[in-house]
């Protein structure tokens, strides 16, 4: 073949490949261009049958949550807006559920008390007392919580132990305070009180003198009772001895008052450390001895001593 021959060819089949390219598109852009037309109809058809509608891009994206499922890219549903009504209805609230407590039992003690009870007098300590009714003194003060048994003061209600009963035949019973003091004679002279010891406190003179039968052996200056709180007139008995106690009313307290004789009630005699005016009336109704001299008295007097108080 010569060159002229190769040209004519060449300059034939260029044509055709060029051809071939654009029939090749046409036959593409037609084909994609009847898909792209099909598509409505066949959606309006699937729905018009009931057929659920051919997938989408965007529903191949995105698989469908379902129950049980976890979405982590859904996002959360838009609040429900609330209902304001006229008159909130409250909400119902369960009741609380009780759980069931246990009450730990109360200790027990040794020593259980009972109603019964028993109201001191004169002249009576806490071993008297326990012998009286069949129990212990030891138990007699734990039921009472008494710190010290010689704490004791006339009108006090003791609790008496579960163990206690009525007082023992024989046994010493408790004695009963007497009503009022027993008044002594006008112008009693010392021989006429027949006792082996005794006190004699003279509201005039303001002085106290301790005799041994008709024979005065100490006598010292004392403070008793001012006159809107006298000192009471009469014979007692010192019915406790305190080393120390502590003494209160509305109007005062004072503790550790030393050397405590009691002989009425609350009266007693004892020793001071507030005052020094002795020979004067000071006190609300007890007799005021020098501390020195107080002790001197209380190792010399024993409960059951008389005590005998005149003007």
């Amino acid at each position: 073949m010569n060159e002229r021959t190769q040209s004519s060819v060449y300059f034939l089949v260029a044509p055709m490949k060029v051809l071939l390219v654009v029939a090749a598109a046409v036959c593409l852009l037609s084909t994609l261009a009847s898909w792209v037309l099909a598509r409505p109809v066949q959606t309006a058809l699937a729905r018009a049958e009931g057929a659920p509608p051919p997938p989408t891009e965007e529903s191949v994206a995105t698989p469908p949550v379902t129950e049980g499922s976890e979405a982590t890219s859904a996002a959360p549903p838009a609040p429900t807006p609330a209902t304001v009504t006229d008159s909130p209805r409250p909400l119902a609230t369960p009741e609380p559920t009780v759980e069931p407590t246990t009450v730990a039992p109360a200790p027990t003690s040794a020593v259980t008390s009972t109603s019964a009870s028993h109201v001191v007098q004169e002249r009576e300590t806490v071993r008297a007392i326990a012998q009286a009714y069949g129990v212990s003194a030891k138990d007699l003060a734990a039921v009472n919580d008494l710190p010290d048994p010689n704490l004791l003061y006339v009108g006090q209600t003791l609790r008496l132990p579960e163990s206690s009963s009525s007082p023992t035949p024989g046994a010493p019973s408790p004695t009963a305070a007497p009503a009022r003091p027993t008044p002594i004679p006008p112008l009693a002279w010392p021989d006429a009180i027949a006792e082996e010891r005794w006190i004699d406190v003279d509201l005039s003179q303001q002085l106290l003198t301790a005799y041994e039968g008709s024979t005065p052996v100490h006598s010292f200056l004392v403070s008793t009772g001012l006159p809107a709180t006298p000192t009471p007139v009469g014979q007692f008995r010192i019915w406790i001895k305190l080393r120390y106690d502590h003494m209160a009313r509305a109007d005062y307290y004072i503790e550790d008052v030393p050397y405590v004789m009691y002989f009425h009630e609350g009266y007693g005699l004892h020793g001071v450390t507030w005052h020094g005016n002795f020979g004067h009336p000071m006190s609300h109704g007890c007799v005021n001895l020098p501390t020195s001299e107080a002790e001197w008295l209380f190792n010399w007097a024993d409960v059951g001593t008389l005590v005998n108080v005149h003007r």
